[in-house]
C-alpha cells in the first residue's frame, strides 16, 4: 500500500497520464473537461491585439464609467465626514496586495476589512467605507489568492469568507481527508486541458488547489472548477454593475534559459477583459500589447486568428496558480542549503521539473510574428510565467503606475518576507523604483513611481513600521500610502511555507493586517490625514496651496528626503507593540487598544518565535518534505 505522503509525490508530476487509482475511488470521467479550454467559433468582430499605445481598453474604460457612479458619491462622503471639501474631481484610488502566501492573503484582506463599513473594526476606526472609492485592485501571489476570493464571493468580507468558506485548516497540498480523491481530481481535471492540446504544468495543479480552498464552493475542485477571469463580471453581480473595483492579477516573464528573474523582466497583466503587458522583453525592450483574455489561448499569427479559437484557458484559479509560481526558488534556495540526502533527492527532483519547463506556467502567444523585428517575444511560441516576487516588486504595484490609468493614490499593503524574521524592509518599492528609472532612462516607458529610501533607509527611518506617504509633492506620480505588516495584536510574520492555520490564528493575522491600517485606533488623526491623501492628487494641491490641517498630516506621515544607508540593527519588533516612532512623535500613548472589538490578550515578547523559515520543522519525512516545497516555495 502507497503511503499517502508518497502518493501524493506521485500524483503532483503526472499530469500527462493519469495512475492507476483504487477501484473504490469515484474518478471523474475524462470527458469531463470543466477545466479545460474549448473550441469556439473565432468572432469576426474582435480586434486581437490591441498596441499599448492606444491607451486603456473599451473594456476597462467602460468599467470604470460605471465604477465612478458609485466612487464619486463615497469619496465625496468619505471625505466630508473628516472635515475636508469636497474634491473637485473624484479621485482615482488604488490598491495593492503584496505575495507571501496565506500570511499575505490574510493580512492584505485585513487591511480591505479596514476599508469596509461592514467590518465593526472598521467602520469605528473612521477608515471603513473607503473601498467603495477604490477603482483599482491589484493583487500578486498571495495577494491574487486574495483578489480571486474576494472577488469571485462578491465582496464579503473576509472574515465571512474565513467562517464561511475558506479551508485553511486543511493543509493545503496535504489536506487531511480525501487526499487519494484530491489527487485524482487535480490530475484528471490537468489531463483534461493536456487532452485539448494545450501544455500542462504544476502551476495547473497548484492553482487547483488554491481555488479548492478559497473560490465559491460550486467552483471548486470537487465540484465544477470552471471559473473564468473574463466571466467574473457576468457572474458577479457586484463586479458587473461597478460595486467593486476592477481587478488586476500580475506575473512576471522569465525568458528561456533563466533561472533568476531579472529586475526588468517583463510584467504581464490579467484582467477581466484583457491580457498583455505595456513593454515587451527584458534585455531588449519594445512598446507591449493586449489581447482578449476570454480568448487567451487562441492561435494568433501576427495579431489574426487562423481558425481555431478557445475560450477557458483563462481560468481563475489558473491566474492565481500562475501569480504564485516559484517553482525554481525552491531550486535556489536548496543551492544554499544543506547536503543531507532529503535534500539532495528534492534538488535533483526540482531540477527535473526545470528542464521540462514544469516549474513555469506557460501561456500560448498571443503575440506570435506580433510587430516581428521590435517584439523580442514574436517568435515564441509560449510566454513562460511565474511570481512576479522574484522580480523583487512583491507589491504588484507597477499596473497602477502606467500612465493611462492616471492613479492619483494607491495604498499599498506590504506583506513581504523580506528580513529575517518575516517583516517586510521596503525592497518591494524600492525595486519598482529603480527600475522606473531604467526604463525611462532606457526605453522611454514612463512609469509615474515617487522616490522612496533605500532598504537600510527604510529600516533606519522606521517605515518600514508604519504607514508612510510617498510622493506627497511630485505632482507627476500618485500618492503612495505604504502600509507594512506590523504585529500590532499578533504575530502575523508566519512563515510563507505554512499552507494551514486554525481558524483563530488565521482570524489573528487577519485582525492584525486590519490594525497595520487603522493603527489599532490607536492615533485620533491617522483617518483624517489618510482622507488628506487619498483626495490630495484632485485638488492639485502641494505644500503651497494645501489646506493647513492636511499640510499638518503631510508634515508629519510623508517621507522627508532621508536616506540612512548604514548598516540598521536586525529588525525584530515586539509583538503587541506600537511602532516606537508613533510614540516618539506624540501620536499615541503606546497602549494598543482596537476599536469595536473585544481585545485579545497578547505575549509582549519578540516575533522571533513566530518565524518559521526552516522546511523541515514544517513538515517531517521525506514525503511530506517534497510536498511542502512543492505548495510552499511558489509564493514569496
Amino acid at each position: 500500500m502507497i503511503n499517502p505522503a508518497l502518493f501524493g509525490l506521485i500524483a503532483v508530476p503526472s499530469v500527462l497520464a493519469a495512475p492507476s487509482y483504487s477501484p473504490s475511488v469515484e474518478v471523474r470521467s475524462l470527458g469531463d473537461k470543466s477545466y479545460a479550454p474549448y473550441k469556439v467559433d473565432c468572432p469576426a468582430d474582435l480586434t486581437w491585439i490591441r498596441n499599448a499605445t492606444e491607451g486603456l481598453a473599451t473594456g476597462e474604460k467602460d468599467f470604470l464609467a460605471t465604477r465612478e457612479k458609485v466612487t464619486s458619491p463615497v469619496i465625496n462622503t468619505m471625505a466630508a465626514s473628516h472635515g475636508l471639501a469636497k474634491p473637485p474631481r473624484t479621485p482615482v484610488i488604488g490598491v495593492a496586495l503584496a505575495g507571501g502566501g496565506y500570511r499575505a492573503m490574510l493580512t492584505g484582506l485585513g487591511g480591505i476589512s479596514a476599508m469596509m463599513n461592514e467590518s465593526s473594526e472598521g467602520a469605528a476606526s473612521g477608515i471603513g467605507g473607503w473601498l467603495d472609492g477604490v477603482a483599482y485592485w491589484a493583487g500578486l501571489s498571495g495577494g491574487s489568492w486574495a483578489t480571486g476570493s474576494f472577488m469571485s464571493n462578491g465582496g464579503e468580507l473576509p472574515i465571512n469568507l474565513l467562517n464561511n468558506l475558506w479551508d485553511l485548516e486543511s493543509n493545503l497540498i496535504f489536506p487531511d481527508d480525501d487526499k487519494v480523491s484530491f489527487y485524482t481530481e487535480l490530475v484528471t481535471e490537468t489531463n483534461a486541458k493536456n487532452d485539448a492540446g494545450f501544455p500542462t504544468q504544476l502551476t495547473d495543479l497548484w492553482g487547483l488547489a488554491v481555488g479548492s480552498h478559497v473560490l465559491p464552493t460550486e467552483y471548486q475542485l470537487f465540484n465544477t472548477p470552471n471559473l473564468t477571469f473574463s466571466s467574473l463580471p457576468s457572474v458577479v453581480s457586484k463586479l458587473g454593475n461597478g460595486s467593486l473595483p476592477m481587478p488586476i492579477i500580475v506575473a512576471a516573464e522569465r525568458e528561456a534559459g533563466e533561472l533568476v528573474v531579472a529586475e526588468n523582466a517583463t510584467v504581464w497583466e490579467f484582467t477581466p477583459f484583457e491580457f498583455g503587458s505595456w513593454a515587451f522583453g527584458s534585455v531588449v525592450k519594445s512598446i507591449g500589447a493586449f489581447t482578449s483574455i476570454e480568448y487567451l489561448g487562441s492561435n494568433l499569427n501576427n495579431g489574426s486568428a487562423n481558425g481555431t479559437c478557445y475560450k477557458g484557458f483563462d481560468q481563475l484559479s489558473y491566474v492565481m496558480g500562475t501569480s504564485a509560481t516559484l517553482f525554481n526558488g525552491a531550486l535556489l534556495s536548496l543551492n544554499n542549503s544543506d547536503s543531507s540526502l532529503a535534500t539532495s533527492l528534492i534538488q535533483g527532483f526540482l531540477e527535473d521539473l526545470g528542464e521540462d519547463q514544469q516549474d513555469i506556467s506557460r501561456v500560448p502567444n498571443s503575440f506570435a510574428n506580433y510587430n516581428s523585428g521590435e517584439n523580442p517575444i514574436a517568435e515564441l511560441e509560449y510566454i513562460t510565467l511565474v511570481d512576479a516576487g522574484e522580480t523583487n516588486q512583491n507589491i504588484p504595484i507597477e499596473p497602477l503606475l502606467i500612465p493611462f490609468r492616471e492613479v492619483d493614490a494607491i495604498i499599498a499593503f506590504d506583506s513581504s518576507y523580506d528580513s529575517t524574521y518575516i517583516w517586510p524592509n521596503g525592497t518591494a518599492l524600492r525595486t519598482t523604483f529603480e527600475r522606473a528609472k531604467i526604463l525611462a532612462e532606457n526605453t522611454g516607458t514612463q512609469i509615474r513611481m515617487p522616490e522612496v529610501p533605500s532598504e537600510n533607509g527604510f529600516i533606519n527611518g522606521g517605515y518600514n513600521s508604519r504607514p508612510t506617504f510617498f510622493g506627497c509633492n511630485d505632482t507627476t506620480t500618485p500618492l503612495i500610502v505604504y502600509v507594512p505588516n506590523y504585529p500590532w495584536s499578533a504575530a502575523a510574520n508566519t512563515s510563507t511555507y505554512q499552507l494551514e492555520y486554525s481558524k483563530t490564528q488565521a482570524q489573528d493575522v487577519l485582525n492584525n493586517g486590519l490594525r497595520s491600517l487603522s493603527l489599532n485606533g490607536t492615533v485620533a488623526t491617522w483617518p483624517k490625514c489618510l482622507a488628506c491623501a487619498l483626495t490630495d492628487r484632485s485638488f492639485g494641491y502641494t505644500s503651497s496651496n494645501r489646506t493647513a490641517d492636511c499640510q499638518s498630516c503631510f508634515d508629519t506621515w510623508c517621507w522627508a528626503g532621508d536616506d540612512n544607508t548604514t548598516t540598521p540593527n536586525t529588525y525584530d519588533p515586539v509583538i503587541g507593540s506600537v511602532p516606537p516612532w508613533l510614540i516618539e512623535k506624540g501620536l499615541s500613548t503606546g497602549v494598543a487598544d482596537a476599536k469595536g472589538v473585544e481585545n485579545t490578550t497578547q505575549n509582549t515578547t519578540s516575533s522571533q518565535s513566530s518565524a518559521s523559515p526552516s522546511i523541515s520543522i514544517a513538515w517531517k519525512g521525506l514525503g511530506l518534505t517534497v510536498i511542502g516545497l512543492l505548495g510552499g516555495v511558489m509564493v514569496l
